[in-house]
């Protein structure tokens, strides 16, 4: 990151990581409705980006300032799925690939009032799933698998009373689950109590 003029900064990174799984198990329903513990054994990498820029005029954020936040990650699986661990055990290989990004921005207009904007989402991307594709079980059976694209929207505008308080109205309109959408407002205060740099009590 560095400083652009007087007004302008930004800070951007890249992430990499890569990890190993060994029967990493989560609960799924199959086909006919019965809950299974499924588990997954193989290696995960992924990777991220993220940039933060920030703006004030001439340095000064007191009266007005200005922040956007993006970051971007992709994750990649390889390795085999076991199919209902504690009966019939069928294992198969396994890959996928999934990605998610959001980008959200804060304005402040004036001394003490922000408003800001937040997208979120997330690809469930491609699955190759070696049960499934050799006829031994259906997708059914892996409802958990099945492709999503979840996303979210939110808008907010917040208010400080004083250095150590802040009142925030937030709106969102949540579409995470399958064929559902959930609309959801907030009223938040929060409040710092104790010695700062201001006080030391």
């Amino acid at each position: 990151g560095d400083d652009i003029g007087d007004s302008h900064s930004y800070r951007a990174g890249l992430s990499y990581r890569h990890s190993d799984a060994t029967n990493r198990a989560y609960t799924d329903t199959d086909s006919t409705g019965a809950d299974v513990t499924n588990a997954f054994t193989g290696n995960t990498k992924m990777v991220g980006a993220d940039l933060v820029w920030k703006w004030s005029p001439h340095g000064n954020s007191t009266e007005t300032n200005a922040k956007f936040q993006f970051e971007y990650f992709r994750r990649k699986e390889d390795g085999t799925l076991a199919f209902d661990t504690t009966g019939s055990d069928q294992q198969g290989n396994y890959s996928s690939t999934q990605s998610g990004w959001y980008a959200q921005g804060v304005y402040q207009f004036m001394p003490r009032w922000r408003v800001g904007v937040r997208y979120d989402a997330l690809d469930s991307g491609s699955v190759d799933n070696g049960l499934v594709q050799s006829g031994t079980l259906s997708a059914t059976d892996f409802p958990q698998l099945a492709s999503n694209h979840p996303r979210r929207e939110s808008v907010m505008v917040d208010f400080r009373p004083s250095e150590f308080s802040q009142i925030r109205l937030q709106f969102a309109r949540d579409e995470a689950r399958f064929n559902e959408t959930d609309n959801q407002i907030f009223l938040q205060y929060t409040m710092s109590i104790g010695a700062h740099g201001a006080h030391k009590f």
